[in-house]
């Protein structure tokens, strides 16, 4: 073997383990889907609607899911439980509000 295969194997290499590293990084980095176009129109649409809380829900934090999507919420009635059915009272920001 001459020292030219050898460095044409290294560059071979090289390119496949940076492929696969890619690849790797790619398809564990938990981008399942497209980022959301969400804005704050969109989500005005959705008062009136209800879901299901995904965490615990307080004043400051929590997750629901509403038409099959998750969102931010908080609540101004205490902490909501997960698994509670919820309603979207209004919008702050790209925040639902909700109540039980």
């Amino acid at each position: 073997m001459s020292a030219i295969d050898l460095a044409l194997y290294g560059i071979i290499a090289v390119i496949v383990g940076g492929f696969v590293l890619w690849f790797l990084f790619y398809a564990f980095s938990g981008e399942t889907k497209p980022p959301s176009n969400l804005t704050e129109e969109t989500l005005k649409r959705l008062i009136g609607s209800t879901g299901r809380a995904t965490s615990d829900i307080t004043e400051s934090t929590g997750t629901v899911l509403v038409n099959s999507e998750e969102f931010s919420a908080k609540t101004s009635s205490g902490m909501i439980q997960k698994g509670t059915l919820v309603k979207v009272r209004e919008t702050d920001g790209l925040v639902l509000l909700v109540e039980s």
